[in-house]
């Protein structure tokens, strides 16, 4: 029990969850520092009472106990986190109470909260050290792999960067979601590329898995990592990771006094030494807090964030202090190698602390000068002033390039606001009191080119000994004025070359380039200023663009057109809706359809930056219906769930190109119906569509129906003779289904047809030139049948499968069911008359419990029947359903036996390739048919019949004849019944 005296202190970690591998350790690492605290006597006499919430590894979650720990709890101050996500999403809630969070992990830079001191590395006090040591040791091809959220994507961009600078090359980059466990096409580019070396920032599980992969794959490619650490090593085995690296500030191999210290101590208290870098932050964390409470004797946020500014302390990783200006720590950067036993074997570390420099790319704060009492002021007026100038900067760092010095921008006032390095030779820094964000005023640099320019407006030079300051004195300093034609003084480009001898004739016509190369700068950005006006014309433009568009940033609208502002006018929901969708946080490019009370929406956009660009047309109103039937678009198809939208888009680039497209799928998926919408979303369609069954037709018929025929033919024939479908087709596209039951001998004759694009009737002689799109279709897999049953050529299935598209079966796209649901009943109330009606909840549940093995088709046929048995009821219930929906088996319905969460996994696995699952057949016997129970509801004599003929025809994979001896009828009663209860 905690009593009034007591300083709570709130503990925020994933304990379950994709990333609760790493961060139990460093939860446990806290509550050992807060014992010691305690036992030590507490800080001032009270003792640490630890509040401890499990988010989950969910950055929601992370904000919510965040707010309970701090209202309801009323802790000092929390500890934890582990993903940049969570981090970010509860910075705004420690905002609105005032209260700090220390961060005991590495991250991304490029931040400075006022509420949060970050207890990890930053990638200058990590990444800077450690790529140029992996090209240097291990080699210069470099391929990237992370999991998809903040931290990896924000961290490449400093790879990259670095990478290129150190004359390496990324050879490729891949991201997984967090929790991914398949690598898959990972491991295909790790074969196909052989990179020198891997860098990964997969956290979690993720990471394990991959390198347990990477072993079992035997690709033998050193692996680097700035996130795997013991916990990750200790929990897939040492064998995996041995020989792969990792960069820290700390290894638990260390053997300081204090580390020893820290081990023994954890190895009592939790039965293991295995501790890694951010547990030793987190265990550090605790005491840092402590301190700070201690100094400011008091637990209010302000007193201690300015008691801890400058604090040394002795951590388990050696002597480390705070940073006087920015919230960081100054810390030890050290590589380490995974040995056999688990353990890192340091093959490199730093000189001293590094200072940190969170700002890292080209936005630095100043290490050696506080900026101002108000840090995240001072750091706004920085970024207005670097936006101000971003042109300018972005092209002389262009321009300047091929110029083998150090350079930087200041604005008239002496700010810094860039320094651009392209002495690649690596052999110098500029001093610290040279970076982003210094004010570059006398008193600090002295005597030297660029203050002497800035005070002048002229050029000037200095030389080495002539600089009143040491640090200056091994360096030449140039300032060039940057001077618009008008006479208006914009600044001064500062130029340093480090361990001259250069002549002085040589620095003459370096300045007279220099200045050439400024004056060329203005005149670009001047041009980059006309390029504006130019938008604004651009910006009418848009207006006048058929389909809306708007922009958004941070769920705000910056700008709409004449057509999207019509809608979300008369709209209201859609702008929720469309944030809603945003905030899910979607990939760089994305497609997907919004539904409110009176449209539905095709919504395609990318993002810029942080704003996003939306480009929006209407599919439909709601509540009118569309149901042409033999003239639907690709925008007519409905449904919203990835898989759908990813096959539009796929319809959509087809319908865009003339090659032939094969469709694959289950009966009921929508084969002919796509068709149509790829005819009529090309350019063919005002040509006709002609579609026929191949499995419909005798075999001696189907070579008349697709070529036609001559007079005296056949008998009967009419006069003048009868074209087939290709001559129908002339000019459109010909769908022809059921493709792979096409017997044998007419797949020659058709491959003829598609190779020489002309045909000859039955009975002529005379060739008749074609111009035919084909699209086929098929629910049989067409590499089987070529590979073991040669029921199928191998030269006309490439000729069709030029372009091909996998329909998702409805089972594993349940999302889109009640869209589905509503436009079918939308259709049926539209072409019966009847008012508007709607489906109960417990009948959508029943909806999304069962599998529909007829998929779609099924679907809406479920519904047809529905609507009528309702009759003038405006509400269908689950009693109007088909009674099989809620029977007492649930059947696997897989045709052939496979179970459908295994076939799932598989297709995703494989890309939905139909060509590897022989081999997942052969790993399933007939039992895996065997239907099973789960409740005890007593269903009719005939859906009995209709599941029995279902296993049978699993058991037997579709063989008819052994399919009729096992139930004891003959094959023609066997087909009555398969097309009585639609199994064909």
């Amino acid at each position: 029990m905690s009593n009034a005296k007591d300083i709570k202190i709130g503990l925020l970690f994933s304990l379950t969850g994709t990333t609760s591998v790493t961060e139990r350790g460093q939860y446990q690492s806290a509550l050992l520092a807060i014992r010691q605290v305690n036992e030590a006597g507490g800080i001032l006499g009270r003792r640490l009472v630890p509040v401890t919430e499990d988010i989950a590894s969910d950055p929601i979650l992370s904000a919510q106990k965040a707010e309970k720990l701090i209202c309801q709890d009323q802790v000092a101050a929390i500890v934890g986190l582990y993903t940049s996500v969570c981090r970010k999403v509860t910075i705004p809630v420690l905002e609105k109470y005032n209260k700090l969070l220390f961060y005991p992990t590495l991250y991304e830079g490029e931040e400075l909260s006022h509420h949060v001191f970050y207890c990890g590395p930053v990638p200058n006090q990590q990444l800077e050290y450690f790529i140029p040591w992996i090209l240097q040791n291990i080699g210069t091809s470099v391929y990237l792999i992370g999991s998809d959220y903040v931290y990896p994507r924000e961290t490449n961009k400093h790879i990259r960067r670095l990478v290129k600078l150190h004359g390496g090359v990324i050879v490729g980059e891949h991201y997984v979601p967090l929790g991914m466990r398949k690598f898959h096409q990972a491991l295909r580019d790790l074969a196909a590329l052989k990179p020198d070396v891997v860098f990964s920032t997969l956290v979690g599980d993720s990471a394990i898995a991959f390198y347990q992969e990477c072993h079992h794959a035997r690709l033998n490619v050193p692996i680097a990592s700035g996130i795997t650490g013991e916990t990750e090593i200790q929990a897939m085995g040492a064998r995996y990771a041995e020989g792969h690296y990792t960069s820290f500030p700390y290894f638990s191999s260390i053997r300081t006094e204090k580390n020893l210290e820290f081990r023994k101590l954890y190895a009592e208290t939790y039965g293991t030494a295995t501790i890694s870098s951010v547990m030793e932050s987190s265990y550090y964390s605790i005491w840092l807090l402590a301190e700070g409470i201690r100094k400011a004797r008091s637990t209010e946020t302000d007193a201690i964030r300015q008691a801890l500014q400058g604090v040394t302390f002795e951590a388990p990783q050696g002597a480390i202090r705070v940073d006087e200006s920015n919230q960081h720590l100054w810390l030890q950067s050290r590589i380490g190698r995974v040995n056999a036993e688990g353990d890192f074997d340091i093959v490199w570390e730093s000189n001293g602390l590094i200072p940190p420099l969170p700002f890292y790319n080209d936005e630095r704060t100043n290490p050696d000068e506080s900026l101002n009492d108000d840090v995240s002021t001072s750091i706004q007026l920085l970024r207005r002033a670097q936006h101000s100038y971003r042109a300018l900067i972005d092209i002389l760092q262009e321009m300047t390039k091929y110029f083998p010095y150090q350079f930087a921008v200041f604005n008239p006032e002496g700010l810094t606001l860039a320094v651009f390095n392209h002495d690649t030779t690596g052999s110098s820094e500029l001093p610290p009191f040279l970076h982003t964000g210094v004010r570059a005023h006398s008193t600090l640099l002295g005597h030297c080119g660029v203050t002497l320019a800035l005070a002048g407006r002229s050029e000037a030079v200095v030389w080495g000994m002539e600089h009143e300051r040491e640090e200056l004195r091994d360096w030449i300093s140039i300032g060039i004025p940057i001077q618009a034609k008008s006479g208006i003084f914009q600044g001064v480009l500062g130029v340093f070359i480090h361990d001259w001898p250069v002549s002085t004739d040589a620095v003459t016509i370096l300045c007279a380039a220099l200045k050439q190369v400024v004056e060329n700068a203005l005149d670009a950005v001047e041009e980059r200023k006309r390029k504006a006006d130019a938008d604004q014309l651009l910006f009418s433009l848009v207006n006048a663009l058929p389909e809306g568009y708007l922009s958004m940033h941070d769920g705000r609208i910056l700008m709409r057109n004449s057509a999207a502002a019509a809608w979300l006018d008369d709209d209201p929901a859609l702008p929720d809706k469309i944030k809603t969708y945003l905030q899910s946080e979607p990939a760089p490019r994305f497609l997907t359809r919004i539904e409110s009370a009176k449209r539905l929406l095709e919504v395609r956009g990318h993002q810029d930056g942080g704003v996003y660009h939306l480009f929006l047309r209407r599919l439909r109103v709601i509540g009118t219906g569309h149901h042409q039937k033999h003239r639907v678009e690709i925008k007519d198809l409905v449904g919203s769930s990835s898989s759908f939208l990813k096959n539009l888009q796929l319809a959509e680039l087809a319908a865009q190109m003339d090659a032939n497209v094969l469709l694959l799928g289950e009966s009921g998926t929508g084969k002919e119906l796509f068709a149509r919408a790829i005819h009529y979303s090309s350019s063919r369609r005002d040509k006709p569509f002609v579609a026929i069954n191949c499995a419909g037709l005798p075999r001696d018929l189907l070579n008349a129906e697709l070529f036609g025929y001559v007079d005296g033919a056949f008998t009967g024939a009419k006069r003048g003779g009868n074209p087939g479908k290709f001559e129908l087709a002339n000019g459109g596209t010909l769908f022809l289904d059921e493709i792979g039951d096409m017997p044998i001998e007419q797949q020659a004759v058709l491959l003829r047809v598609l190779q020489e694009k002309e045909v000859v009737r039955i009975g002529g002689t005379t060739p008749i030139p074609i111009d035919v799109r084909i699209i086929s279709a098929t629910n049989k897999r067409l590499t089987q049948e070529i590979a073991y049953n040669g029921s199928f050529r191998s030269d006309l299935y490439f000729r069709l499968n030029v372009f091909t598209i996998n329909l998702t079966p409805l089972r594993h796209r349940k999302e889109d069911i009640p869209e589905l649901v509503r436009h079918f009943i939308e259709e049926f109330c539209e072409a019966a008359g009847a008012p508007e009606k709607s489906l109960s909840d417990d009948a959508l549940q029943l909806l999304l419990r069962y599998s529909w093995p007829g998929n779609v088709r099924e679907l809406r046929n479920a519904i047809e029947r529905a609507f009528y048995l309702a009759g003038d009821a405006r509400v269908i219930t689950a009693n109007h359903l088909p009674e099989y929906l809620n029977s007492d088996v649930e059947f696997m319905h897989d045709p052939d036996g496979i179970p459908d969460a295994v076939r799932k996994e598989f297709d995703e696995q494989h890309g939905g390739s139909t060509q590897p699952r022989d081999v997942l057949e052969n790993t399933f016997a007939p039992a895996s048919a065997v239907p099973r129970k789960v409740d005890t509801i007593r269903i009719q004599n005939a859906e009995k019949e209709r599941l029995e003929i279902e296993r049978t025809l699993m058991r037997f994979k579709g063989n008819i004849s052994r399919c009729a001896r096992e139930l004891g009828i003959s094959r023609t009663t066997l087909y009555r019944k398969l097309k009585e209860y639609r199994l064909m």
